[in-house]
């Protein structure tokens, strides 16, 4: 099979040479795969117009080598009908023979062994007749079986052909040729069908394989696809369901205290734009990652646990009476920081759309290195507090909680997609992390629980995405006890905090 060099051109069908190795701030660039076109999946083809018009019309081809194998069978027959004659015809039963002998040939690729025991009983009668020529019919038919059975069949059926033909040849019908001679002539055929099976069999292989890599192409562009559109979402989501929940709620507080308290309500107006643009500000920056193709959108800086107490106050300022501590020592890693605080924020703005009129909303996040100098903000925190929180070690790992004692409400039907929860789940399966996310169990029915677990990583300076790490979704506040995908969490810490509100 001739493999054809890529030229220098470009075209649909050429490789691009690869280059040499791109530096760090380089994109990577893509490996051409054999077997695939740029741009679309070409399949190799047989070479040869007149190959592909063979493998295109197989009965016609059968046809036509019937008809070429009893012609020149007839003619063999007609002039060697005897040594001292040069033109005699034959004996009518010579012709039947052939001509079964030939027309078995528009069989051989479907039953390639019945043609070829049909050929050598034509050519045994034949000789009976004393009129016998080269086994045309009989050599076909053993290519046949060796280009359409195999190895195995083909030296069978060749072994018993030359069996045979010696053991005729030394008995009843000493006009057979040698069987030395007819062995030769089968060898060959016989190489040359399996050649031409092997080379047909690599031709499908290679055929399937670019068709297979093409389908493996597409399903991989689907998931990615999918996969992308998935982290818009939590991003969008993250980015958008603070923002809202928070305005929402501030307009709802500036329009009831209105009429009783106008300086209030004028505030509560001034932080929803100071919210609103914050949003809007995330919303452009995310919008420009999406639409810029360079690899330096990406470098924006993403929130961390520094920005945690802006985000504490800001819904402070919504009504939401939230308490932040900090004990021991954080992770530095920014991927990991980014999943602390998703997940306070997404605990926070569930505790503000959800809970009904809670008094404490507690937020603890527990450091690798256990006990510590805790800080926060609001009462309930500092260092003092931390003792009287009775708050252990975390294991290695980093956790965080976010705890409410309100009565859980039923949210409207444009809230409450559980769409967080969800994004959360996979941040924390990536990291080789769990989430549990259920009502409180020592409130009789009140309260709920968002608890974050991390396995340790140092300084968190080297932490990578574990792969394979998995977690059922969990329910959001709005799902039923019964669905919950965990049990019931037990009480903690964060539970025995301070019945005042910050």
């Amino acid at each position: 099979m001739r493999v054809r060099r890529a030229s220098s051109s470009s075209g649909p069908d050429t490789a691009p040479r690869p280059g040499p190795a791109p530096g760090p701030g380089a994109a990577p660039v893509p490996v051409p795969v054999p077997g695939v076109g740029a741009g679309v999946g070409a399949v190799p083809r047989p070479p040869g117009a007149i190959r592909r018009r063979i493998a295109a019309h197989p009965v016609a081809t059968d046809v036509v080598v019937a008809l070429a194998a009893g012609a020149f069978g007839i003619l063999g027959g007609v002039s060697k009908i005897a040594p001292w004659v040069v033109v005699f015809p034959a004996p009518w039963p010579w012709y039947v023979l052939w001509a079964l002998a030939s027309g078995a040939l528009l069989l051989r690729r479907r039953l390639p062994v019945v043609v070829a025991a049909v050929a050598f009983a034509a050519l045994v009668g034949q000789a009976a007749l004393d009129a016998t020529d080269l086994p045309w019919a009989l050599l076909i038919a053993l290519y046949s079986v060796a280009a359409h059975r195999g190895a195995r069949w083909a030296w069978a059926c060749s072994a018993a052909v030359v069996g045979l033909l010696w053991a005729l040849s030394a008995t009843l019908v000493p006009q057979l040729e040698s069987p030395l001679v007819a062995a030769f002539g089968i060898v060959v055929v016989v190489l040359v069908g399996l050649n031409v099976r092997s080379r047909r069999q690599y031709l499908a292989a290679l055929i399937d394989r670019a068709a297979q890599l093409e389908r493996d192409r597409d399903q991989e562009a689907r998931l990615a696809a999918g996969a992308e559109r998935a982290r818009i979402a939590r991003e969008l989501h993250d980015v958008v369901a603070h923002g809202m929940s928070v305005m929402i709620s501030l307009s709802d507080g500036a329009d009831a205290v209105a009429e009783v308290d106008p300086a209030r309500s004028r505030d509560a107006v001034r932080q929803i734009g100071v919210v609103g643009r914050e949003a809007l500000a995330d919303m452009r920056r995310l919008l420009g990652v999406l639409h810029d193709d360079d690899d330096d959108a990406a470098l924006a800086p993403q929130p961390g646990l520094d920005e945690l107490d802006d985000l504490v106050e800001t819904y402070r300022s919504a009504g939401l009476p939230v308490a932040l501590t900090r004990v021991g020592e954080l992770p530095t890693a920014p991927a990991l920081q980014v999943v602390l605080y998703r997940t306070v924020q997404e605990g926070l703005t569930n505790s503000l759309r959800y809970a009904e009129r809670p008094t404490r909303v507690a937020v603890v996040l527990r450091g690798a290195e256990g006990r510590g100098v805790g800080s926060g903000s609001g009462s309930g925190s500092g260092s003092g507090d931390v003792d009287a929180l009775g708050l252990g070690p975390a294991l290695g790992g980093v956790t965080v909680e976010v705890v409410d004692d309100g009565a859980g409400t039923v949210p409207a039907a444009s809230v409450g997609t559980e769409r967080g929860l969800v994004g959360l789940r996979e941040r924390a399966a990536l990291y080789g992390g769990t989430l549990e996310a259920g009502p409180r169990t020592d409130l009789g029915g009140r309260g709920w629980r968002l608890r974050l677990a991390l396995p340790g990583h140092g300084d968190g300076a080297g932490a990578q995405p574990v792969t394979g790490a998995s977690a059922q979704p969990l329910p959001g506040r709005d799902a039923q006890p019964a669905a919950s995908a965990t049990s019931a969490p037990t009480p903690t810490d964060a539970d025995q905090l301070p019945e005042e509100a910050p």
